[in-house]
């Protein structure tokens, strides 16, 4: 059975050698859930297929991964365009003071003044700093606000919902 909070971590872009093994774009630039859980969810055009990991290895921006049933360059090249997800449970355990940044979607964004700008919807982490979708509460339209600590001041788990310095008439 599909696990119902399955997170997108990464795209597979082909194969890689002659022998099975996967070339993947993780989207947050540490790739660190994927290099540590074995059991990954392929998303393509049929039904979720969960995958048995077998090795994972870390080669500049680049994750490179063999599953059992991934044999041939073929094969692991017919996987192009598809999706690697991986089950919010199956997380690595984090210490003190980590936070992985998909568990603050559906928080509250509140500046230091008090108004509330709205709802992060999304995170991205395409580039050098990681970045809060927020869907504001007034118009509809989204911002982006750097996960810094220049901008962040603290998340207040109990109330699911972050305090920031920004305005959105930024």
């Amino acid at each position: 059975m599909t696990p119902s909070d399955l997170i997108k971590l990464g795209a597979v872009r082909g194969a890689y050698g002659l022998r099975g093994w996967i070339r993947i774009a993780p989207f947050a630039a540490d790739g660190v859930v994927l290099e540590s859980v074995r059991r990954w969810w392929l998303l393509g055009a049929s039904e979720p297929r969960e995958l048995k990991v077998e090795e994972v290895a870390r080669r500049a921006e680049f994750i490179f991964a063999k599953w059992a049933g991934c044999d041939s360059k073929e094969t692991a090249d017919a996987l192009k365009g598809a999706t690697i997800a991986v089950a919010r449970g199956d997380f690595p355990a984090l210490g003190p003071g980590e936070i992985y940044l998909n568990d603050v979607v559906g928080y509250r964004v509140v500046n230091r003044e008090g108004v509330a700008l709205g709802t992060v919807s999304g995170v991205r982490t395409g580039g050098a700093t990681p970045c809060l979708e927020v869907l504001e509460e007034a118009g509809g339209t989204s911002v982006l606000i750097p996960w810094v600590d220049s901008y962040v001041d603290a998340i207040e788990y109990d109330r699911r919902q972050i305090r920031v310095d920004w305005h959105c008439d930024w």
